[in-house]
């Protein structure tokens, strides 16, 4: 009785481990829906070339190469008014992108900040700060410094000159 028993499980085991195959899951990877190459958009290359327009600030690769963008970037005009309105979004923005490292006040004190090794974000309050160029801090901004990452993709143009104009109203000394 019992090899009877061990012959009907094994059976039954064997048997809804053949039927498992009729089912249509063994297709799910096979129906799933993918990027095959070349099909979806990759982000360009830094160092492109735009095809379509669009700002173009170059690439640094070394130290000096980043002071010379700078240096170059010092010349660029904000194209956008320091309207009530885009320093409303400006401080929207800082508050998302910014404030973790720079501090509510922008003394360099916020939580992320603070935990830095080797110093503290820059003070946007010092004169070092508010003695640049509104296109020296969109170049900054725009490529990052140091520990400081750069916003080219996270915030469009507009946004970016949004928070220069915030940073001017907010930390500019009076």
């Amino acid at each position: 009785m019992k090899r009877i028993g061990r012959v009907t499980v094994a059976l039954l085991l064997f048997g809804f481990g053949a039927a498992a195959w009729a089912y249509p899951w063994d297709q799910d990877m096979v129906d799933q829906p993918s990027a095959k190459p070349q099909e979806s958009r990759a982000p360009a290359d830094p160092r492109a070339v735009p095809v379509t327009g669009g700002e173009f600030l170059p690439a640094a690769e070394t130290e000096a190469e980043q002071f010379d963008g700078k240096a170059a970037a010092a010349n660029l005009p904000n194209p956008v008014p320091a309207t009530r309105e885009s320093v409303a979004r400006g401080a929207y923005l800082y508050e998302l992108n910014c404030q973790v490292c720079h501090g509510v006040t922008g003394k360099g004190d916020g939580p992320v900040g603070l935990k830095f090794e080797n110093k503290e974000p820059v003070d946007l309050n010092d004169a070092y700060t508010q003695d640049q160029t509104d296109g020296e801090l969109f170049f900054t901004l725009t490529r990052g410094r140091v520990e400081m990452p750069f916003y080219r993709d996270a915030l469009s143009e507009t946004e970016r000159w949004d928070v220069v104009n915030y940073l001017r109203a907010e930390f500019a000394p009076p």
